[in-house]
């Protein structure tokens, strides 16, 4: 099983979460299996998102489990993501999906999914450093666990859709548009990946941002507050 599947299962373990962390407090890479599940399901990073979905063609005709390719008359897929995509009976698509929001691209996350991995698959400590990676040349905001069903019409679909209607807004007005979105099916999820340009930089100053999305079958949208996004005293994005 990858380990973004195992990562998702431990979700469903920790469902209550804990009172909110105080990262500053928790210097990396002292953090406990809790906190590096909490920092990317529950942090001022990420947030869960629940939205009604809406399978509707472009002639208003009602999406059928029929329309998804693969589907055929079987009662029920069983298992699945914990936050997206549920053991959906083939008879029938969801019509609420669960999933998270979160910056890929900031340290802490990026810290989190390193040590994540590392204790899941018993790697040599002296990994830590290459999982965390190169820092990202781009904001990347990550829509995690979205429903495999959303993509029924291929990857590129839900690329394109996200590359039109993606923005993230400052609290002044100021739009930065995404340059490039990255759609990754799994077994009964998709990841998206939405790359925004740091040539006009965010700043403490802006106090929140507004992510946007319209991927015509549900919409994204959530503001994120930046003086709680402070971490080894950098502004993390």
């Amino acid at each position: 099983m990858m380990w973004h599947s195992r990562l998702l299962l431990m979700t469903v373990l920790l469902a209550v979460p804990a009172a909110p962390a105080d990262w500053k407090d928790k210097p990396f890479p002292g953090w406990s299996d809790e906190d590096v599940v909490q920092m990317v399901t529950d942090s001022p990073w990420a947030k869960q998102k629940s939205v009604r979905l809406k399978w509707v063609t472009d002639d208003q005709r009602r999406i059928t489990y029929k329309d998804i390719p693969g589907n055929d008359n079987s009662p029920t897929v069983k298992g699945g993501s914990p936050v997206g995509g549920i053991g959906v009976p083939r008879t029938g698509l969801p019509d609420r999906a669960t999933f998270l929001v979160r910056w890929a691209s900031s340290l802490p996350v990026r810290h989190a999914k390193a040590l994540y991995k590392l204790r899941d698959e018993r790697l040599d400590p002296s990994r830590l450093n290459e999982l965390i990676g190169a820092p990202e040349a781009d904001y990347v905001l990550e829509i995690y666990g979205v429903p495999a069903e959303v993509a029924h019409l291929g990857t590129g679909s839900v690329e394109l859709v996200a590359t039109r209607s993606a923005y993230l807004r400052t609290k002044s007005g100021v739009k930065i548009r995404p340059n490039r979105v990255e759609a990754q099916l799994h077994a009964t999820s998709l990841t998206i990946l939405i790359h925004f340009p740091r040539a006009t930089p965010i700043q403490l100053s802006d106090d929140e941002i507004e992510c946007y999305a319209d991927l015509q079958i549900f919409e994204v949208k959530e503001k994120f507050k930046l003086s709680s996004m402070m971490y080894l005293n950098h502004l993390e994005l």
